[in-house]
C-alpha cells in the first residue's frame, strides 16, 4: 500500500456507516477496505486510494453526515508507513481469501456442469404395458377359457361368464387388451370395473 492514503470515518450504528461509505465512494475514486465494528455500536469506515482522492471522499462524506447524530470523527493518513500498513494486512488477506473462495466455487460449479453435459445419459425405455411373464400368463388363461373353435359353431360366445368371474380385474383387462373386436377403447379398458369388462367380453362371438 505504498504511496496510498487511508481515510477513517467513525460513526455510530450501521446506518451511519452505510451512508458515509456510499457518499465517499461516489465522491472520488477510492476503495472501501473495511467497516470495522467495535463495542457500543461504533463503526469505522476505512477507505484507501490516492491522497487527493481519499481526502475528497472523506470531506464529501463528512459534509453529508456532520449534522447527523450518528457522525463522530474522521481522519486521513496521507501516506501509510509500512508498519502502520501491517495493521490492515490481516483485513486485506481476509478480503482476498473471500474473493478467491468465491472464484473457486464458481469455477467448480462450471466444471461440474461441463462434466454433466459430457456424460452419456442412458435413454430410459418406457416399460411395456404387459411384461413377458404376464403375456405368457394371459395366453395360458385365454387358452383355458376359450372354447375350441373347431367344436363351437358360429355365433356362440367366446367366453363363459362363469370362467370370467374367476379372474381379477387386472387379468380381465389383460384379456380385453388382446381382443381387437371388443367394444371398449384402450382408455375405457384401463378404467373399467370387473362387471363392465365381463359384459364386454361376453359380447364377443367365436
Amino acid at each position: 500500500m505504498a504511496e496510498k492514503a487511508l481515510g477513517l470515518i467513525e460513526v455510530r450504528g450501521f446506518l451511519g456507516a452505510v451512508v458515509v461509505a456510499d457518499a465517499a465512494l461516489k465522491a472520488a475514486n477510492v476503495s472501501l477496505l473495511n467497516v470495522e465494528t467495535v463495542k457500543s455500536g461504533l463503526n469505522t469506515v476505512q477507505l484507501v486510494g490516492d491522497v487527493s482522492a481519499v481526502r475528497s471522499a472523506v470531506e464529501a462524506a463528512v459534509e453529508i453526515a456532520q449534522d447527523q447524530p450518528y457522525y463522530l470523527h474522521s481522519h486521513v493518513i496521507a501516506r501509510l508507513d509500512s508498519q502502520t500498513d501491517s495493521i490492515l494486512l490481516p483485513i486485506q488477506k481476509e478480503v482476498n481469501k473471500d474473493v478467491s473462495k468465491a472464484e473457486t466455487s464458481s469455477s467448480l460449479e462450471e466444471s461440474v456442469l461441463e462434466v454433466i453435459d459430457l456424460m452419456d445419459v442412458p435413454e430410459v425405455n418406457p416399460k411395456p404395458l404387459i411384461s413377458d411373464n404376464e403375456t405368457a400368463f394371459v395366453e395360458d388363461v385365454i387358452s383355458e377359457i376359450i372354447v375350441d373353435e373347431e367344436v363351437l359353431t358360429e355365433g356362440q360366445q367366446k367366453y363363459s361368464e362363469e370362467e370370467l368371474n374367476k379372474f381379477k380385474v387386472v387379468e380381465l383387462r389383460s384379456i380385453a387388451y388382446r381382443e381387437d373386436k371388443i367394444d371398449l377403447s384402450k382408455k375405457e379398458i384401463k378404467f373399467a370395473n370387473k362387471q363392465l369388462l365381463i359384459q364386454a367380453l361376453l359380447k364377443l362371438k367365436s
